[in-house]
């Protein structure tokens, strides 16, 4: 990650489409945990994430949209890997 020295606080707002609406919370979480220092809220159908300035606004916006997507990727496939787990485990 670029560290920017002596930035600005700032604020990234990416909008979520609808269709991933239903993960934004655990997407959040998941970003919680990869940015601590960050501030996360939920606004409007979008995703404000306050920095101190040691982030670069489009990594932060790269980083929502990609947790975004790995969070639906994730529940879409969630019944699959478990047939496929109990077909390998017998259980």
């Amino acid at each position: 990650m670029t560290k920017l020295p002596n930035a600005a606080q700032f604020e990234v707002v990416v909008q979520v489409p609808r269709q991933f609406d239903k993960y934004v919370d655990s997407a959040m979480l998941r970003l919680q945990s990869l940015y601590p220092t960050c501030r996360l809220a939920t606004i409007d159908g979008a995703i404000s994430i306050g920095s101190s300035g040691s982030l670069a606004e489009d990594q932060l916006r790269r980083a929502v949209l990609h947790t975004l997507y790995r969070e639906k990727i994730y529940a879409e496939t969630l019944s699959m890997r478990q047939a496929l787990f109990r077909a390998v485990t017998g259980r």
